[in-house]
């Protein structure tokens, strides 16, 4: 099974060409193992003069040559570097293959985990319904790494936690498209006068979960400065034209820092750092009554989730009285209906993972008297086309004709962020 038995001291060994193959295929073991790329250079020239001299040329024996050309077509389409063909590559229970994958699709189209003593259980289960005998199969781990191997299947990190859609998905669907439509319709808002805002933590401590390390060391380290449960709360805001206005920064203490802060961006304290009912109606009064025509009360109309401090009195009665309409996204429906989670909020982290890492590459740091970095200081550099997508991908801002309803199950060409450089 690709592994090629030959003396110990077969002199020919002393006149492999040095131009050979890269893996070390000269060594004085009794067992050696060759690739493909080294094997194709035997057949080569042994096609071109005889098995004889290219046995002695590149130091193997002379079956070996023949039954490497024998398996030609097989190592023209193999890997360079691959030594051997173990065993059927399509399983020795096909049926039973098919069964656990299927199980596995099924699972995993619903967000399901799905571990490697999931599928063995499954596959001793199928197992016994096939009649297989449990002598013949025990579903091991080695089988069950094997199977996931032949079929294309792997461990995965998490990439995001998805939210559960609600049973009437579709129907809250329909009637808030309905509803915002009707809205429309009967007041013809521009599109710089339909907005949505939503509140984001954004965390001191940013490490990435992965770093480039050598292979085969036990203890992975990441540095930080061990403030990552240290955060403040941004709420973030966009129009259906592109428009993004500017950030209001909810920091968790008792006042706001004597320290000036930057240009562009609203500034707030509160004990827990989270946005209640008195910061929601000071968010409406200094960001989203400064917008464009918002001054004079221009009519228009805000999307917001189904968070209590967003359905209080005096919210609905400082949103009317600024003539708005407060347009509030059902439950469980925020990963489908929000445009800030849907296009804008992980660019936003992203590009905060980043300055957050080259801040934390840029060399000295101010120490804490245990020896930890200092945090960073408490300020936010702020330096469209992916958020007008976002509107009508979120059936908000989508042509009253109905030409554009079908932007909801549209993946957008691209992705925008928010910021261009935003560094805590």
């Amino acid at each position: 099974r690709g592994l090629d038995i030959i003396p110990i001291h077969d002199k020919r060994s002393d006149n492999l060409e040095k131009s050979g193959s890269k893996i070390g295929q000269v060594n004085r073991q009794l067992r050696r193992s060759y690739d493909v790329n080294f094997k194709m250079m035997v057949i080569n020239e042994a096609e071109s003069s005889n098995n004889c001299k290219a046995a002695v040329k590149y130091g193997v024996t002379e079956c070996n040559v023949r039954r490497w050309r024998a398996q030609k077509d097989h190592l023209k389409n193999a890997h360079s570097q691959r030594k051997a063909f173990r065993g059927p590559q399509s399983g020795r229970f096909q049926e039973l293959d098919r069964r656990v994958c299927a199980y596995v699709d099924e699972k995993r189209k619903d967000g399901m985990p799905i571990s490697r003593a999931v599928i063995q259980l499954k596959a001793m289960e199928i197992a016994k319904e096939l009649n297989i005998p449990t002598a013949d199969f025990k579903a091991s781990l080695g089988w069950c790494k094997r199977m996931m191997r032949r079929n294309g299947l792997t461990l995965r990190r998490r990439t995001s936690l998805a939210q559960r859609l609600p049973s009437d998905f579709g129907e809250k669907l329909l009637s808030f498209q309905r509803y915002v439509i009707n809205l429309r319709k009967k007041h013809s808002y521009p599109l710089d006068q339909i907005g949505n805002a939503d509140q984001t933590p954004v965390f001191f401590d940013m490490p990435t979960p992965v770093t480039v390390h050598k292979k085969g060391e036990k203890s992975v380290i990441i540095k930080s400065t061990g403030n990552e449960k240290s955060r403040v709360t941004v709420m973030l805001a966009c129009l259906a034209d592109g428009t993004k206005l500017p950030p209001y920064v909810v920091l968790k203490r008792k006042t706001v820092p004597k320290e000036a802060m930057p240009a562009g961006i609203i500034v707030r304290a509160q004990e827990k750092g989270w946005m209640e009912t008195e910061l929601v109606v000071d968010w409406l009064k200094v960001v989203w009554g400064r917008r464009r025509w918002g001054l004079r009360k221009k009519r228009n109309m805000l999307i917001l989730d189904a968070f209590r401090g967003h359905l209080s009195d005096p919210v609905k009665k400082q949103v009317k009285a600024m003539n708005g309409d407060l347009v509030i996204i059902p439950g469980g429906m925020t990963s489908q209906l929000q445009v800030l989670d849907v296009v804008v909020n992980k660019p936003f982290k992203d590009n905060l993972r980043k300055k957050y890492t080259e801040w934390l590459l840029s060399g000295d740091h101010a120490l804490t008297p245990t020896g930890k970095i200092q945090k960073p200081s408490v300020r936010l550099l702020f330096s469209p086309k992916s958020i007008i997508h976002g509107f009508k991908k979120c059936c908000i801002s989508n042509a009253l004709d109905g030409s554009e309803d079908d932007v909801l199950w549209e993946e957008p060409a691209e992705s925008h962020s928010f910021t261009n450089v935003i560094a805590l």
